[in-house]
């Protein structure tokens, strides 16, 4: 059998246990075919065979992004992009040139706000989006996709005045009585999904966020929803087209009503599982908090920046594990999104609710986020052999917040570091797109843990390169189930590759994330490429 590509004299980054690295691999059509030297690949090459040479640049196994989500990544690319506006007459601004091209009575739709950058230090209201337009109904969600603020056209359509009452795990925030606009939580995730973009728009987002994943070399995404019951469909829908080229395992909840989405899944007589290389059923999710940026994350003592508040719970303990605990009792992995010390607990629990009810092995549970992951609770998580999804990029987006927020305990947020000392697994995701997609970006605040600002948010979780870069390879895949057909470089597995344009492993630390992506093979094929012709034969 003769190899139908050849990567050689490159720097293979296998991920293998071992954590070899060798000079080149073989493919032959969708599978690897053999790893070694440039001279044992050679020797399976024939005049048929697509040669590359890396000259020394890295290849490793595609990325896996552990928690993203497509569909809000690819949605937002339809609407105004607020993430580096200044002040809010800039976030004005750009919502008038969207205003100027819509119709009346048409949704204008914003995100990426943080009013922890903006000058006047506080979220827009809706008097500030009025003055945009009252024609038009406004809505500009904030950077951490848990909170927003609307005009008063989109409160008038959604039948919201001051005599409504705050849904449960979420807030009208009000001033002397007054609605200012501003909706944290499910009040947030309500409001979205009654201004929800088309299918049609969301099947297009879909494309451009696969695109743009694949150009990061991510070749496998763990979906964690989109806000409307039917996200699960579009996505299918989506790979079933290639308009989503990735493998995906989605995450089966949404960010509206995640109970009851999970309890629609558990009585359809599905389970983590079902489906094929491409498209995955995965666990069921539900949400216990909220945001770490807000900061509406549950927490067992009080913010140090706010001795009033703790955060915002979506479900209390009983129902927590209820919901959880059926789905684990028929067969699914189960997960939540938890930030907090206090949320990560609650899931602890219902984990081992779940176990002494109804014992399993290799179940894999996870907890997306696993924020803020004080030592007693990480001992749990190695008991109950529970797999954390930790966010590392968040350090870089929101750090310097996290200090002021949550003071000394910073140094239990994502601690990466602690995972490893007790051989807990994690894998890490981007949870974009609330940070960057870049998993190169993720890899190196892994490692360094500074903050926009250059401040370092927890220096005892720092971890090295070749763990972090497992972290975003073979641990995706053992927390899908995957492990034996991908996320390392090795012999029969699928053909999964990022090439760089450089040594990740000779790169010194602090510029990991200006590494460039120049080509992702996915299943043998070669989606992207930035090499020259005479790098390929």
């Amino acid at each position: 059998m003769k190899a139908t590509k050849a990567f050689i004299n490159g720097e293979i980054v296998t991920v293998d246990t071992g954590f070899s690295v060798c000079e080149a691999v073989a493919i032959y059509e969708n599978r690897i075919l053999s790893v070694g030297t440039s001279k044992e690949i050679l020797s399976l090459a024939d005049g048929n065979t697509e040669m590359i040479d890396l000259e020394g640049r890295s290849l490793l196994p595609g990325f896996i992004d552990a928690h993203a989500h497509l569909e809000l990544y690819g949605t937002n690319k339809l609407g105004v992009n607020g993430k580096d506006v200044k002040n809010i007459k800039e976030l004005q601004e750009k919502l008038m040139e969207a205003a100027n091209t819509t119709l009346a009575g048409n949704w204008i739709r914003g995100w990426g706000y943080n009013q922890n950058n903006l000058a006047e230090g506080r979220h827009p209201t809706r008097w500030d989006l009025d003055k945009v337009s009252t024609e038009h109904p406004i809505i500009v969600v904030r950077t951490c996709g848990h909170i927003s603020c609307v005009n008063s056209k989109a409160l008038e359509l959604a039948g919201i005045d001051a005599t409504t009452e705050d849904p449960v795990g979420g807030k009208y925030v009000r001033e002397s009585g007054e609605l200012t606009g501003l909706l944290l939580e499910a009040a947030h995730m309500n409001l979205v999904l009654f201004a929800n973009y088309s299918e049609k728009e969301i099947l297009k987002g879909l494309e451009l966020a696969s695109q743009d994943f694949l150009e990061k070399g991510i070749t496998s995404v763990h979906d964690a929803g989109g806000y409307g019951p039917d996200h699960i469909r579009y996505l299918q829908k989506a790979v079933q087209s290639k308009n989503v080229k990735q493998r995906v395992y989605t995450l089966y909840g949404s960010l509206h009503d995640s109970p009851g989405m999970v309890e629609k899944g558990v009585g359809s007589g599905i389970m983590t599982g079902l489906g094929n290389d491409w498209f995955k059923v995965g666990p069921a999710k539900v949400f216990i908090d909220g945001s770490s940026s807000g900061p509406t994350a549950k927490t067992r003592e009080p913010y140090t920046s706010n001795p009033n508040e703790s955060g915002i719970l979506y479900l209390d303990q009983n129902e927590l594990n209820h919901r959880l605990g059926k789905a684990h009792e028929l067969g699914w992995q189960i997960t939540a999104h938890a930030i907090g010390d206090e949320a990560v607990e609650m899931m602890i629990e219902a984990i081992q609710t779940a176990l002494e009810h109804h014992p399993r092995t290799n179940h894999r549970h996870r907890i997306e986020h696993s924020g803020m992951t004080p030592p007693d609770l990480i001992q749990k998580i190695r008991e109950l052999e529970i797999i954390p999804i930790p966010n590392p990029a968040f350090l870089y987006e929101f750090g310097d917040g996290y200090i002021k927020d949550y003071g000394e305990r910073i140094h239990t947020m994502f601690p990466l570091k602690s995972f490893i000392d007790n051989e807990i697994i994690f894998a890490l995701g981007s949870d974009s797109p609330i940070t960057t997609v870049n998993p190169l970006h993720g890899i190196q605040t892994a490692v360094d843990r500074l903050s926009k600002s250059g401040q370092l948010v927890g220096d005892t979780q720092n971890v090295a390169v070749h763990e972090a870069i497992k972290a975003y390879t073979w641990s995706g895949a053992y927390a899908s189930f995957e492990e034996d057909i991908k996320g390392s470089v090795e012999v029969g597995k699928l053909a999964d590759f990022v090439v760089l344009n450089e040594s990740i492993l000779n790169c010194d630390p602090s510029r990991l994330k200006d590494i460039q992506v120049e080509m992702t093979i996915l299943d043998g094929n070669i989606e992207v490429s930035y090499l020259t012709k005479e790098d390929v034969k």
